[in-house]
């Protein structure tokens, strides 16, 4: 399984940097979109590159399964799935807005084996594989040792407008901001996943995620010393509800946003 691992990293790590390229060479044009639903596009960007990894990931592991977001599951062999978001921040893309990202994973029984995160806009590849370990451009990675929430910065992505759990995250926004050093939100849930892992925040939650969402994170963090945790006591990749922190903040940080009842 680790040489499946290693091999799927680096394979993650191609088809991301071919999203990549493409998302560069597709900038300051006008593409078709599609509204979803209140807060939720989709640009014919998104489907052509989701089309292409589907494609590759075809050709060299034929008897995987694929997950996109903007496409239905196929079935997979030994349960082994790739899990894909090709644009994760595409609005932010649409808008000119500098934070949007490319996100890959492999799962076996639902657990990630290998991850890649790529930022087009910085050049940044974050990848991971399970026991060796998570790198940002070749370097290692490592969790804040940050020890106190109030010396700390969280982020987030919001729900939808139109989502049944706003009542209850926005009660969770407002225990955050007035307990930590600051708050952020850039639209792209992988980057912030990334982002924890290396060391640029502390602490995150979200409402409504899913499992494309979160897959390449959820190692990266792991990989890099990081917990990451459910507020409904579901498997990560079951919940729609996801938390993680550095571990010296994460007993702190679960019950500052658990759930009134829980």
């Amino acid at each position: 399984m680790n040489e499946l691992a290693a091999q799927a990293r680096a394979f993650a790590q191609t088809l991301a940097l071919e999203a990549s390229q493409m998302i560069q060479q597709a900038a300051g044009q006008q593409h078709a979109v599609e509204f979803k639903s209140p807060g939720d596009w989709c640009s014919a960007l998104d489907r052509r590159i989701e089309d292409h990894l589907r494609a590759r990931i075809a050709e060299q592991f034929p008897e995987h399964g694929f997950l996109g977001e903007e496409s239905a599951q196929t079935q997979a062999s030994e349960g082994l799935l790739w899990v894909i978001d090709p644009i994760d921040g595409s609005m932010n893309f649409l808008r000119g807005y500098p934070q949007f990202s490319v996100s890959i994973a492999l799962l076996s029984q639902g657990e990630p084996l290998a991850a890649c995160i790529v930022d087009p806009c910085r050049e940044e590849i974050f990848s991971a594989a399970v026991g060796q370990g998570a790198t940002l451009n070749g370097s290692p990675l490592q969790v804040a040792e940050t020890g106190h929430l109030q010396l700390a910065i969280a982020a987030t992505v919001f729900p939808k407008p139109q989502s049944k759990s706003m009542p209850d995250y926005l009660t969770q926004f407002g225990q955050v901001v007035c307990t930590v050093a600051g708050v952020r939100r850039s639209g792209s849930m992988a980057l912030e996943l990334a982002y924890l892992a290396a060391g640029r925040v502390d602490a995150f939650w979200s409402h409504d995620m899913g499992s494309w969402d979160a897959a390449a994170g959820v190692l990266l963090i792991r990989e890099a010393g990081g917990q990451v945790f459910t507020l409904d006591g579901l498997r990560w990749c079951d919940s729609r509800r996801i938390a993680a922190a550095a571990p010296q903040l994460a007993s702190a940080w679960l019950e500052l946003i658990r759930p009134t009842g829980s």
